[in-house]
C-alpha cells in the first residue's frame, strides 16, 4: 500500500504492485476512524480485537488513535485465503480466551473482501454475549462481497485488485 517513493511499482512472487496509498492517506483515514470509535465509546471500556496476522500494523495505529486509556487488546487468527485466492473456507487458527461477556468490543481487520471471515467472526464473538460488538477494517471491497456485510468503520473502500503492504501480504511476504 506504501512506499516511500511514489513512484516505484515492485515485484513480489512474480506479480507487479503499484502503489496505491501512501502514508499521508493513510494517517489521516486511521484519524478518522479512530475519531468514530472515540465517539461511539466514550466513557465505556472497550476490548480491541486485532486479527492477526495482517491487522496488526492497523490495528496498533487505530489504538494509538483512539486513545482510551482503559481499555485492553486481545488477538485471534482466521484464514480464508491461499496465494491470492479466498478458498471460500474460514479457519480459526487462534481463537480468544478472553471472556467478553458484557464487553464493548471492536474487532479490527485489515481487509473485507468476500465478508465470510467478517461473518464467521461476528457470528463466533457474538455468541459470547458481549455488550456491544463493532467491526473496523482498513479496508473494504463492496464489489466482492458475498454476504453483504457492512463493517461498522471503513477507512478505504477500495476496488477488487490485490493489495499488499501496511500488514497485508502475499503468502506472508510484502507485509511492510
Amino acid at each position: 500500500i506504501q512506499l516511500p517513493n511514489m513512484d516505484k511499482s515492485i515485484t513480489v512472487n512474480g506479480l507487479r504492485f503499484s502503489p496505491y496509498l501512501d502514508r499521508e492517506q493513510i494517517a489521516a483515514e486511521v484519524k478518522r476512524v479512530a475519531s468514530e470509535i472515540r465517539r461511539d465509546l466514550e466513557g465505556r471500556r472497550p476490548l480491541f480485537i486485532c486479527v492477526l496476522t495482517g491487522a496488526f500494523m492497523f490495528a496498533a495505529d487505530l489504538i494509538r488513535e483512539v486513545g482510551i486509556t482503559d481499555s485492553s487488546v486481545a488477538f485471534v487468527r482466521y484464514s480464508s485465503y491461499e496465494g491470492t485466492q479466498t478458498t471460500g473456507e474460514v479457519k480459526q487458527l487462534m481463537g480468544l480466551k478472553e471472556d467478553i461477556e458484557g464487553r464493548d468490543v471492536v474487532i479490527i481487520e485489515d481487509i473485507v473482501d468476500t465478508g465470510l471471515t467478517a461473518c464467521k467472526m461476528m457470528e463466533d464473538l457474538g455468541a459470547r454475549k458481549p455488550a456491544s460488538l463493532r467491526f473496523a477494517t482498513l479496508l473494504h471491497k463492496k464489489e466482492s462481497s458475498r454476504t453483504g456485510f457492512v463493517p461498522d468503520y471503513v477507512a478505504f473502500t477500495i476496488p477488487s485488485d490485490f493489495i499488499i503492504g501496511y500488514g497485508l501480504d502475499l503468502d506472508g511476504s510484502a507485509r511492510n
